[in-house]
C-alpha cells in the first residue's frame, strides 16, 4: 500500500506535536494530525496490535483518513509501526474507514473495513450518492499486508438500507462466521445487520438486530461478543433524544444484551450507556491469550460543540486506557487492565478532610477515593467538580473544559472512585467500573488541588508515562 501520508508526517510536524504541553503522558495519541476510532485490535504471539483511524494531513479531521498502527507487549512500552492502510484506491478514495481484525483458522489475520466514496452531484448522501464498500485484506505478521479487495458493495446489502452501512466486526459461532454491520434504513431507523459466511470471503445477509422501539437513525461501530455467560452488542446510536439525564451527548455509546441466535432476527430492549463523559465513542473490543475481553475507545466525539485546543498545536484526540470488561447482574463493568498498575511510581495515603485541600505532586496520577458519607462534593485540579447527592452524581467542568459543562449519572450509592488523571484527560471509574466518565480538559501543570467537603480515604499514585518509540 502506497504511503500517501509521508509528507504530512514530516519531522517538523512531529516535533511541533512533541512540544505541546497538553500532550498526553500515558495515552496513545496521533504522532501528528487527527485520530479517531480504534480499529483492527488483536493480539498474536504476545504482541498487541492497535490500529486507529488516522489522518496526519489535518488536525481537524476533514482530510482523508487511513489507519495508523501501534504495537506493544506490555502496555507500557509501545512502538509506532508503519501506517497500515491508506485511502489510495478506488474503493476507499473518500476515506479508509473503520473496521476490525479476525484471526482465521490458519493463523492469518483478516481485516475488514469500510471503504468510502461520495459521488459528485445533487445527492443527499444518505439514500443516494455514497458508496460504502465492505473491504478486506490480510496479514501474517502484522507488518506486511495483502492487496485490498471488495467483499460487499451497496447493491449487496438489503434493499431497505440507506447508503450508510459500515464498520464491520466478525464473530465465529458453530462453524460459521457472522459479520455485524452498523446500518441506517431508508426511513432513518438504526439497526445492526448480520451477514453469514463459511470462508470469510463470501457473505450473505442472514438477520437483523433492532430495538423494540426506534432508537436513533444510525447504529455505528457495532461489536458483538460473548462475556461471562452473556452476549453483548456494543453500538453507537446517532439521533437519540435526551431523556432526563440519559443520552446527554450529541451521539451515544453503549450496549444491548443480545442473546438470540445470529441466523434469526432479534429484538433487543434496554440500551445502557458505557461512558457518561464528554469524550468517549466508537469503542472496540478484542480477546487476548489470557482470556480477557479488552476495550479501547476513542477519547473524542464527532460533531461535538466543545473544543480541543491541541488542534492548534497540530494534533487532536487520543485513545482511552485499555479496559477489561466483565458482565455482572446484567451490566457491563469496565476497569483499566492490570498492566496499568505498572505505571505506578510514588504512593501517598491520607484522609481527605473537609476544608483541608491537598496539593497533588503531579496531574499525571491515579487517585483512589472511598467516600465516608452519602453526600459529597469533590474538587480536582483547576475547576473539576464531582458531586453526589440524593442518588445523582454530577460531573462539571469550568473554563478548562473548553465548552464541556456538566454530565450526570443516576446511581444508588458510591462506594469508591478511581480517577486516572493525565495532562489533558480524566477517566473516572465509579464502584469498580460500574459507571465511567471520560473527558478531555485543559488546565496548567500547577493546577494540582484535591479538595472535598466530606471525609474520604485517599490513595494517590504518581504515574510514569508510556515509553513510545516513534518512527
Amino acid at each position: 500500500m502506497k504511503n500517501i501520508f509521508l509528507e504530512a508526517e514530516s519531522a517538523e510536524n512531529r516535533a511541533r506535536v512533541l512540544k505541546d504541553p497538553d500532550r498526553l503522558s500515558y495515552h496513545l495519541m496521533p504522532p501528528v494530525g487527527w485520530l479517531n476510532d480504534p480499529n483492527g485490535l488483536y493480539e498474536k504471539d504476545g504482541v498487541y496490535h492497535i490500529f486507529y483511524q488516522y489522518s496526519p494531513m489535518d488536525a481537524s479531521g476533514e482530510k482523508l483518513k487511513g489507519w495508523g498502527h501501534y504495537t506493544t507487549k506490555d502496555f507500557v512500552h509501545f512502538t509506532e509501526e508503519e501506517d497500515a492502510l491508506f485511502p489510495d484506491s478506488p474503493i476507499d478514495k473518500g476515506g479508509a474507514y473503520s473496521g476490525s481484525a479476525f484471526e482465521g483458522p490458519d493463523g492469518t489475520i483478516h481485516f475488514f473495513y469500510t471503504g468510502n466514496d461520495k459521488k459528485e452531484g445533487p445527492y443527499d448522501y444518505i439514500n443516494e450518492g455514497r458508496q460504502h464498500w465492505t473491504a478486506h485484506f490480510t496479514t501474517k505478521d502484522g507488518k506486511h499486508f495483502t492487496k485490498k479487495e471488495v467483499l460487499m458493495k451497496n447493491e449487496d446489502y438489503p434493499d431497505n438500507l440507506s447508503c450508510h452501512v459500515r464498520d464491520p466486526k466478525v464473530i465465529e459461532e458453530d462453524g460459521k462466521y457472522y459479520m455485524v454491520l452498523g446500518a441506517r434504513t431508508r426511513d432513518s431507523k438504526g439497526q445492526v445487520n448480520v451477514f453469514e459466511s463459511t470462508d470469510l470471503e463470501n457473505w450473505s445477509p442472514v438477520s437483523v438486530i433492532r430495538s423494540r422501539k426506534p432508537f436513533g437513525y444510525m447504529w455505528e461501530c457495532p461489536d458483538l461478543f460473548d462475556l461471562d455467560g452473556g452476549r453483548v452488542l456494543i453500538t453507537c446510536p446517532q439521533g437519540v433524544d435526551q431523556e432526563g439525564f440519559l443520552y446527554e451527548n450529541i451521539y451515544q455509546n453503549g450496549y444491548f444484551l443480545a442473546d438470540g441466535p445470529l441466523d434469526k432476527d432479534q429484538t433487543v430492549n434496554e440500551f445502557q450507556e458505557l461512558d457518561n463523559g464528554f469524550d468517549f465513542y466508537a469503542p472496540q473490543t478484542f480477546s487476548d491469550h489470557k482470556g480477557r475481553r479488552i476495550l479501547i475507545g476513542w477519547m473524542g466525539l464527532p460533531d461535538a460543540d466543545y473544543k480541543n485546543p491541541t488542534a492548534e498545536a497540530g494534533w487532536q484526540h487520543a485513545l482511552t486506557l485499555p479496559r477489561q470488561l466483565h458482565l455482572k447482574d446484567g451490566r457491563v463493568f469496565q476497569y483499566p487492565i492490570e498492566e496499568t498498575l505498572n505505571l505506578r511510581e510514588e504512593e501517598e495515603s491520607f484522609e481527605l478532610k473537609p476544608d483541608a485541600p491537598v496539593t497533588l505532586k503531579s496531574r499525571v496520577c491515579e487517585i483512589q477515593l472511598r467516600p465516608e458519607t452519602d453526600t459529597f462534593s469533590l474538587k480536582l485540579r483547576k475547576d473539576v467538580s464531582l458531586s453526589y447527592k440524593e442518588g445523582l452524581l454530577t460531573f462539571s467542568l469550568g473554563p478548562s473544559g473548553y465548552g464541556r459543562e456538566s454530565r450526570h449519572i443516576e446511581i444508588e450509592e458510591i462506594r469508591e472512585i478511581a480517577i486516572f488523571s493525565d495532562t489533558s484527560s480524566l477517566e473516572i471509574f465509579i464502584n469498580g467500573g460500574e459507571r465511567v466518565i471520560t473527558t478531555r480538559l485543559y488546565d496548567a501543570p500547577d493546577d494540582l488541588t484535591l479538595e472535598s467537603d466530606a471525609p474520604m480515604k485517599a490513595e494517590v499514585f504518581t504515574l510514569r508515562g508510556y515509553d513510545v518509540v516513534y518512527r
